[in-house]
């Protein structure tokens, strides 16, 4: 044999080689997902009193789902998440594509799974939360200190309204948000004044056009105007922290009610409430509640977040006590094979389910 056909099978050789190794990499890199379980139904929830939030990336057939923490609305306590692979029936969270069960893998997040959370803070800084908006303002600046030092990928928010929205900061750092909570002359109801950040004037411009027909205090309105408008990131938790003293108020504009709100961004974010209005909390400010004067914490009930009754000066306020820190610390990457090399329109259904919170969120995903 020549030398120079010596020296082509050789190269050959290690084209082939070198190929079924990197074959059989690609083919090893996702063993570590367990299969889809054959003969195993998720168990239908029948309390409903929480609500999966999640978001999705594809990375070939690796599905990651970014899912946000849930608070047991009993225990006010994270739900620990778990999935058996050798009993998949007895797992507390399930996640179906097209019908069909799938198998997963969870990682709860930490230093070494780090997920994205995206917090934006509404306030209601009309005249009646005069007593409390400096307590509520320093606690907002606890707050995002202490989660941007957890185990999140954190940025926030902030928008102010009083009827329209007066006040907002884009998606920024702890840092930035303290700076705008604490401007020099900006004291109580206008620490939430004022339009900030390098996208100040495009914000104020696009809330002088927002939600017209209202004119009372509208957190319902605030938070779309947040979804509408803020740099949220792809794969990020959506979380919202209301603050109020007073109902939500849709005045003569009723698409910007809690219903209309719930439909916008129900499995997209949650609504925590924060309500430091009268203690009688069966009645409205105005009288009865009624679609003009809605519960505010009725945000958090169709969203899957929790509520948080504070004194009327907010003199009990402890930010960081609140169930959403623990909630958002106990968040999970989910990942799951989704069986297919094409890009095509999926039903994704997931399923939580414990002996005393249960829930389920279905969504149109393409990936």
């Amino acid at each position: 044999m020549s030398k120079k056909l010596l020296l082509i099978l050789l190269v050959v050789m290690s084209l082939i080689f070198f190929g079924c190794d990197k074959a059989e990499d690609d083919d090893n890199s996702n063993k570590d997902i367990p299969a889809d379980p054959v003969n195993v139904t998720p168990p239908n929830p029948t309390k409903n009193n929480v609500q999966p939030t999640a978001t999705f990336q594809a990375q070939g057939e690796r599905i990651k789902l970014n899912l946000q923490g849930l608070v047991d609305p009993n225990t006010l306590q994270p739900i620990t998440l778990f999935y058996n692979a050798s009993n998949p029936s007895g797992s507390n969270i399930f996640v179906t594509q097209n019908g069909v069960t799938k198998g997963l893998l969870l990682t709860k997040v930490s230093t070494g799974n780090v997920l994205k959370a995206d917090v934006v803070f509404t306030v209601d800084n009309s005249g009646s939360m005069w007593e409390e908006a400096d307590v509520v303002a320093n606690n907002i600046v606890s707050f995002a200190q202490a989660l941007a030092a957890s185990g999140l990928d954190v940025q926030f928010g902030c928008v102010g309204y009083d009827g329209p929205v007066n006040g907002a900061l884009n998606m920024t750092t702890s840092a930035s948000l303290s700076t705008y909570l604490n401007r020099s002359g900006y004291t109580g109801t206008f620490r939430t004044y004022g339009f900030e950040g390098p996208d100040a004037t495009t914000l104020q411009n696009a809330a002088s056009g927002f939600a017209p027909g209202v004119w009372g205090e509208n957190g319902a309105m605030a938070v779309l105007y947040a979804h509408q408008y803020f740099a949220w990131r792809a794969g990020a938790s959506r979380v919202f922290i209301n603050f109020t003293d007073e109902s939500t108020q849709p005045a003569s504009d009723l698409s910007f009610n809690t219903a209309q709100m719930c439909n916008t961004i129900g499995g997209l974010a949650t609504v925590h409430t924060v309500y430091s209005g009268p203690a009688d909390t069966t009645r409205g400010l105005n009288g009865a509640w009624s679609d003009r004067h809605e519960r505010p914490w009725l945000m958090s009930d169709c969203t899957g977040g929790t509520k948080k009754f504070i004194a009327q000066d907010a003199s009990d306020l402890v930010l960081t006590d609140l169930p959403v820190v623990g909630a958002l610390s106990n968040s999970y990457l989910v990942e799951y094979l989704k069986g297919s090399s094409e890009v095509q329109d999926w039903l994704v259904k997931i399923i939580i389910y414990t002996a005393t919170a249960d829930g389920s969120t279905t969504y149109s995903v393409r990936y």
